[in-house]
């Protein structure tokens, strides 16, 4: 129920929803909401490669009870979508929902046991979306989540923070039988590499897969020439190439630097946009002249 108060004017009567939806239109006029924070998204790969996801989101300040369910769901699908077949939501509120993830991980058979290779999630597609729409110079959104966690069968779990993009990951499910073989047909013992960076938590990349964060020490490399990207938002990316020895931990320690900012032109909300967020505000203003 809706209750409406008046004050009386010696000639018209303005309704308390008038002044709701001149301040509502002002606020957002003068700068952008941040109406959606992604907070957590944790994903578990099943034997066959596909995976379910728990995607947790808050809403805020006026908007949360503004934006279109259809239209939150559909911002979802995009930014969650690995493959030809998009996510099927299992579940959906306003706080979180879950989804099934088919063929998001590939499988091969290995020496030691069943290696699998996750697909990349780009975040960044549903900020795209949201900033072609009509009310993208009143709406803002931070889609890429605070936390992302993906869990492997065998319970080993590889965790991100604050990326926009979750990288392709590779994880080999050991089998203890073919283990025990390739251990005794095994010439050389491998190595591993070592990565301490400034800043911490970058992401590491050896031969173009996604290893972990900095600092960290990545085993099971074997000997030879190998390649490691640094990668980080808003820092250059950085490719060495460095040789593991057999049986030894080789170190790389570096510094990345600053990217430059990207410049963007603030633009004053069009008319489209006023309108859109009026009707998404449902707040009208009502003016009638005393008889």
């Amino acid at each position: 129920m809706c209750y409406v108060i008046t004050m009386m004017f010696p000639e018209k009567t303005l309704h308390l929803a008038s002044l709701c939806g001149i301040i509502c239109l002002v606020l957002l006029l003068v700068a952008p909401v941040q109406a959606f924070t992604a907070d957590s998204l944790s994903i578990t790969v099943a034997k066959n490669g596909d995976a379910t996801a728990t995607f947790k989101y808050t809403l805020e300040g006026v908007i949360e009870n503004v934006i279109p369910e259809s239209t939150l769901r559909e911002q979802l699908v995009k930014g969650l979508t690995t493959s030809s077949d998009p996510p099927e939501i299992l579940s959906f509120d306003k706080s979180g929902a879950d989804l099934y993830l088919k063929n998001f991980a590939v499988m091969n058979d290995v020496p030691t046991g069943t290696e699998y290779q996750t697909t990349s999630m780009d975040f960044k597609k549903a900020q795209i979306a949201l900033e072609n729409s009509a009310v993208s110079s009143v709406i803002s959104a931070d889609f890429s989540p605070k936390v992302t966690t993906v869990t492997f069968p065998d319970g080993y779990s590889c965790q991100l923070t604050d990326s926009s993009v979750l990288p392709s990951l590779k994880h080999t499910v050991i089998d203890p039988a073919k283990a025990q073989v390739a251990q005794t047909t095994t010439v050389s013992p491998l190595g591993a590499i070592e990565v301490n960076s400034s800043p911490e938590h970058v992401h590491v990349y050896i031969d173009t897969i996604y290893a972990g964060e900095s600092p960290g020490t990545f085993p099971g490399i074997t000997p030879g020439q190998h390649e490691v990207m640094l990668e980080a938002d808003g820092y250059l990316t950085l490719t060495k190439n460095i040789t593991v020895k057999s049986g030894e931990t080789t170190m790389l320690s570096e510094d990345l630097d600053f990217a430059a900012p990207p410049t963007k032109k603030a633009d004053a909300p069009d008319a489209g946009a006023v309108i859109a967020v009026l009707a998404l505000a449902g707040c009208g203003m009502v003016v009638r002249r005393r008889v």
